[in-house]
């Protein structure tokens, strides 16, 4: 197949890896001198080993970060948004965020290229909820509620202690609402040990403290 044929084809695709190329180009040696040059001309950007999105097509897209949120559904599989990404876009941080955050069941990992960073953390299966689906050209891309990313926030950091305290955390909680609390209350009782109850307790009292509805 010709360059140009292959480049149109290329063009109108969201993510690929190697095995797709190999469809268009089945000699190995002509395939790989072809991803090197190609990359070399940034024709390609190589998110991570094996797969690649056309640059010209990033480049046309209207709605960048809704792309690099769909990538990033796409470079760990199963995998959703949430933590410091999540919480930056309610405004919970009080600091930006530099990093395309996720959860996963799969190992901690991080794919750092040309677009950015994506940082992936491990939690459990029985932990995979609390997300709701958006489209990007069709496709789907998960992204937790603000409670569940908060939730996720204070399991990850609850798993590396034995107690923590919210205040000190600088979030903006009065960024949540009703619906909010109650949820994240939700996912609080399904935790029962001792150190996740003294969290449940510090939080209520935090509500109480500064009036915001539970």
């Amino acid at each position: 197949m010709k360059q140009a044929e292959i480049s149109q084809k290329l063009n109108k695709l969201l993510i690929f890896d190697k095995k797709y190329l190999k469809m268009l180009e089945n000699k190995e040696d002509a395939l790989n001198a072809n991803i090197k040059y190609w990359l070399k001309n940034e024709n390609l950007i190589s998110l991570k080993s094996g797969s690649y999105i056309s640059r010209l097509k990033y480049e046309k897209e209207e709605n960048k970060d809704l792309y690099l949120e769909y990538l990033a559904n796409q470079l760990l599989k199963p995998s959703y948004l949430s933590l410091e990404y999540v919480l930056a876009k309610y405004q919970l941080l009080s600091e930006p965020t530099r990093s395309i955050t996720s959860v996963s069941t799969k190992q901690n990992r991080v794919f750092i290229n040309k677009l950015g960073t994506w940082r992936y953390y491990t939690i459990p299966k029985h932990l995979m909820t609390g997300y709701k689906s958006k489209s990007f050209k069709g496709q789907p891309i998960l992204e937790a509620t603000k409670a569940k990313a908060l939730f996720d926030f204070l399991y990850l950091r609850l798993r590396r202690s034995d107690k923590i305290n919210i205040e000190n955390l600088r979030l903006n909680l009065e960024n949540m609402q009703k619906k909010d609390w109650q949820e994240l209350f939700r996912y609080l009782k399904t935790m029962p040990s001792k150190k996740w109850k003294d969290l449940t307790i510090e939080i209520k009292q935090i509500c109480l403290k500064n009036n915001y509805k539970n």
